[in-house]
């Protein structure tokens, strides 16, 4: 058996925290010596005993972040979220670094390089967690778990690096801007990155063969979400000098270094900006150094906060939200960091985009392309305008209260924690999403002369609108589902409708609608709009917007016919045939009170489904010309205003649970208060 004394000292040992105290104290020596010391009393202990049973782990199980469905839900699409930015602001960024003359120089090309590690270190990370979080799913083989340490301590180290780089740049663009163009030459900002990356290859190769060593016999769960060198160390039960001794090294002689750098630099760059006599001068000083020094304290405050703070063993959780945030996080908000504000990339951004337009449009033999739209709404109303913004205003309201009310009703009562709740708290918080994107500026425009929209804003909405009409489709369809099985299945309903199956349901759903949002929005991107720039209607709509385009817009009006119909189709068909099931199930049961029973678990679900489906198939089961569009807008306020309002009172008004829930709710709040 292995000692108490021994078992306490592997778990409870962080390596990295250590690692940076070691090389901070003032005698490091004598801290060493005691950790050797300690270390080799261990493996004393355990390669004495005679006969160890050890059995070598094949598999780690990771930490998972909550166990309950609705959490996991919001968590996959969070994560999701995130990545899908990370993807597209890092490629954005790299694409116009590339394609733009103007960004042509040291700075960007630090930041292209960064982008890509930042596009890597995520993309070696979050898929993975995306299908933990959405399956539940927490084993990773002894193979993957080395090769992802191996990726981890590349990147990361070349992360280190970079920043240090980037940091060198601005010291000697600010404190010797005479000396730049010879110091940060071409062949010698080359030879940074190419030492970042050799640099963070030798230290990846380093650590992966001294973790190659070790056994994992006792424990193989680790406190984190991807595999982490620190906690893999640990955990082992055989000797760990040899790791521990690489990875101190590689802290002191490549982590400590580059923090250094950074610091040193910054400290002469503000000493050389605060000797700038013009309050000019020192703006523009700081301004290109501004967006770097965010990076830095995100990027090392996360990395200080995990491996330097000591904590107890039951303030530890808060490491995977730390790593959350250098793993997930700042790889999404650099690209952002680095173009929000910067007026070198935002010009240079407009020029490929005038460029590309202009090119194109000069093919085409057409005019001058339009910055903006103008949405029409209901102007033709005259006067009426200001009641229809009373009325539209009163009915936000309702809609978000009620969604708003819902959501917390379902989440406050546990005897509400069942799949149907479930899944109607998901259409809650997507019909609060869904009107949220179209009410606020259809309020705007009702009462405001200037009506202009920028094609980015235009476009965005778009893709929000399908992207949660899709999904909500899906989301109708998988309720039906489970009352299918509800009533034809009861028997299987608790393994049919398992936490995973409903989680792995309202993920599938907003996947599809995500993915069909991105197909539309990157087919919209071809069309160039040189003539009228009127829509008509309250929001971006795809048929009127179409119709502006100088473009031919047949392969947008084809693939838009085609997708909202097989969309359509399949979600009908599911919901058809799930309802058939349950007409026969019902007419097969002999009691009459049995029958309303089955029948009034579903009727809410009917009723919100014909006014989604109703409006939804007068728009896009049919090719709509000019003239019908005035009745495409009086459908739209239908399935984007008016059923995100009154779905939840199709599903409270008549539910006996619901309106049970709520009046235990309010006496148990009523009997607190007294």
């Amino acid at each position: 058996m292995i000692s108490k004394s021994q078992t306490e000292h592997t778990q409870g040992y962080r390596g990295s925290s250590k690692i940076l105290e070691d090389c901070l104290q003032a005698d490091p020596t004598a801290k060493m010596e005691e950790t050797s010391s300690k270390e080799f009393t261990q493996t004393i202990h355990f390669e004495g005993m005679p006969g160890s049973n050890c059995t070598q782990a094949t598999e780690f199980s990771l930490a998972v972040f909550t166990k309950d469905p609705a959490t996991q839900v919001t968590l996959f699409l969070l994560f999701l979220l995130t990545y899908l930015v990370t993807i597209l602001g890092n490629l954005g960024m790299i694409t116009l670094i590339r394609a733009s003359p103007l960004l042509h120089s040291p700075m960007y090309y630090f930041l292209s390089n960064l982008a890509f590690v930042n596009l890597c270190t995520s993309t070696i990370i979050t898929p993975r967690m995306l299908v933990g979080v959405l399956l539940g799913t927490k084993g990773m083989s002894y193979a993957e778990c080395m090769a992802q340490v191996f990726t981890i301590d590349l990147f990361l180290i070349t992360e280190c690096f970079l920043l240090a780089a980037m940091a060198y740049d601005r010291y000697v663009a600010v404190c010797h801007p005479l000396l730049y163009p010879l110091v940060m030459s071409p062949e010698r900002c080359s030879q940074l990155v190419a030492g970042s990356y050799l640099l963070g290859l030798a230290n990846s190769m380093g650590q992966t063969l001294g973790m190659s060593s070790l056994s994992f016999c006792s424990s193989s769960s680790i406190n984190l979400f991807f595999c982490d060198i620190s906690l893999l160390i640990s955990l082992s039960t055989s000797d760990t000098t040899l790791s521990l001794v690489i990875l101190r090294t590689a802290s002191c002689l490549l982590g400590v270094p580059t923090m250094l750098v950074v610091l040193v630099s910054y400290v002469a760059i503000i000493s050389t900006i605060l000797s700038i006599s013009s309050a000019q001068g020192k703006h523009k000083a700081f301004s290109t150094c501004a967006s770097h020094l965010t990076t830095v304290s995100t990027f090392y405050g996360a990395l200080i906060f995990m491996y330097l703070v000591p904590r107890s063993d039951s303030s530890r959780g808060a490491d995977k939200w730390a790593a959350v945030l250098y793993t997930v996080v700042t790889p999404m908000l650099n690209p952002l960091i680095y173009s929000l504000r910067n007026q070198e990339i935002d010009g240079a951004c407009g020029l490929q985009l005038k460029d590309l337009t202009c090119v194109r449009m000069a093919a085409e033999g057409n005019g001058t392309p339009s910055a903006h739209f103008v949405l029409l709404g209901f102007s033709e109303l005259g006067n009426v305008q200001v009641a229809l913004f009373v009325v539209f205003l009163v009915m936000y309201v309702i809609t978000v209260l009620g969604n708003v009310g819902l959501l917390l009703l379902i989440r406050l009562l546990a005897q509400l924690h069942t799949p149907m709740y479930f899944f109607l708290s998901s259409l809650s918080l997507l019909d609060l999403c869904y009107s949220s994107c179209i009410a606020p500026r259809l309020l705007r425009d009702l009462l405001a002369e200037d009506k202009a929209i920028s094609q980015a804003a235009c476009l965005a909405q778009f893709y929000f609108y399908v992207a949660f009409a899709t999904t909500e489709c899906y989301l109708l369809a998988a309720m039906a589902y489970d009352r299918y099985v509800a009533i034809c299945q009861p028997l299987l309903y608790p393994l049919s409708m398992s936490p995973g199956i409903c989680v792995l349901l309202v993920a599938g759903s907003c996947l599809v609608g995500v993915t069909n949002a991105t197909l539309h929005t990157g087919l919209a991107l071809r069309l160039s709009f040189c003539g009228p720039n009127a829509i008509d209607h309250f929001y971006c709509e795809a048929p009127p917007l179409f119709a502006l385009s100088c473009t031919d817009p047949a392969p947008n009006e084809l693939a838009m016919f085609l997708m909202a119909g097989f969309h359509l189709a399949a979600t009908i068909l599911a919901i058809l045939v799930s309802y058939a099931a349950i007409l026969a199930a019902v007419l097969g049961a002999r009691s009459a009170a049995g029958k309303r029973k089955a029948l009034s678990t579903c009727g809410s679900h009917l009723a919100a489904v014909l006014l989604f489906y109703g409006s939804l198939l007068s728009m896009y089961s049919r090719r709509s010309s000019r003239s019908s569009w005035q009745r495409d807008k009086v459908a739209s306020v239908f399935y984007t205003m008016v059923t995100p309002m009154l779905n939840p009172f199709i599903y409270s008004l008549r539910n006996q649970e619901v309106k049970a829930g709520l009046w235990r709710l309010l006496g148990s709040k009523h009997s607190a208060a007294k």
